[in-house]
């Protein structure tokens, strides 16, 4: 385990486990770049860490922050925030400039955080913007590992020192911007309602704590990991299949009810777009299916959770939880 690992993002919805999983090993010290150090987030993983965790104050945005977090890191692991700018110019950007500085750091090894680039699997049909930002970069990260094996570098930077994460939904959205609603169904009975606009498609899943699990696992083994790209998650289901095992784990009566694209698009003043076109990918495209190997992420994490083994294992009945960044 590096000494220092920065982790940028580490407020959000997965850079908080990840702090947490890399405070799991007693040797590791974790420095978290923040825009605030006195917000409630930062100050809380300050906090859990006992000494072991370091506010960096700064934006990727600004160059001299950065270069100044990434003093004296052995690696880093970025996950940047699209909704902070809502461009995937802006984020495509935001990654290079990371990259550059991460590299001019002489940090030994980088993860980065990415989606599966939508636009491309789609042949074009259904762009996702905040997919796709992270997928450029992605998809840069190849062109430079090529550049170099091009030049025959024995050491490139992108090919031995820089590793991408590909991630996706995860299960805890359940618990926030895809709540289910109290509601009756058609015989009265009192139920939870979840309300998604899935269609007859199947949602791709992970627990927030195995993205984490996976981190740490390339994090921790450069010299397999670096200048590969391990793509995870879980299982996916329809709505009627959530719904199905909710009611069966918990006991509460439970349906699945289809909402429009439409609906979404004019809900969300300004990102209705990205959102509606993240369900239609969901809906047309079978990402575990052609872009997953599930049988291999369970042998190598055996304890991969399923949805249904996510539900028994949090205790989960439906009640809202803070998931992605309040404050």
């Amino acid at each position: 385990m590096p000494s220092t690992t920065l982790v940028i993002g580490a407020t959000g919805a997965m850079g908080r486990p990840v702090v947490r999983i890399l405070l799991s090993d007693p040797d590791c010290h974790v420095r978290i770049f923040t825009r605030n150090l006195s917000g409630r987030l930062a100050r809380a993983l300050v906090e859990a860490g006992r000494g072991r965790v370091e506010a960096a104050i700064g934006s990727v945005d600004d160059e001299a922050s950065r270069a100044a977090a990434m003093a004296g890191a052995e690696a880093v692991f970025c996950n940047t925030d699209f909704f902070s700018t809502a461009s995937p110019l802006r984020e495509y950007e935001q990654g290079l400039r990371v990259l550059r500085t991460v590299q001019a750091a002489g940090v030994n090894h980088l993860v980065w955080s990415s989606l599966d680039n939508a636009a491309v699997m789609t042949g074009g049909r259904v762009p996702v913007p905040h997919y796709d930002a992270k997928g450029a970069v992605e998809a840069w990260i190849g062109l430079m590992r090529s550049e170099e094996f091009m030049r025959q570098d024995a050491d490139g930077w992108f090919s031995r020192h820089v590793t991408v994460l590909t991630t996706g939904p995860y299960f805890e959205n359940l618990q926030s911007f895809v709540l289910p609603q109290h509601g009756e169904l058609a015989d009265g009975r009192e139920s939870m309602l979840f309300n998604i606009p899935l269609g007859v498609g199947r949602w791709p899943m992970i627990a927030l704590d195995d993205i984490a699990w996976f981190a740490k696992l390339v994090l921790n083994d450069r010299g397999q990991w670096g200048g590969r790209t391990l793509r995870v998650l879980s299982e996916a289901l329809t709505g009627s299949e959530i719904a199905a095992a909710f009611e069966r784990v918990t006991g509460i009566p439970a349906e699945y009810r289809d909402v429009s694209l439409d609906a979404v698009r004019t809900s969300m003043p300004g990102f209705g777009q990205d959102m509606a076109a993240m369900w239609q990918y969901f809906q047309d495209y079978d990402v575990i299916g052609r872009e997953r190997d599930i049988a291999s992420l369970r042998r190598l994490h055996p304890g991969l959770l399923r949805f249904e083994e996510w539900l028994r294992a949090s205790g989960w009945r439906g009640e809202p939880a803070e998931v992605q960044k309040q404050a």
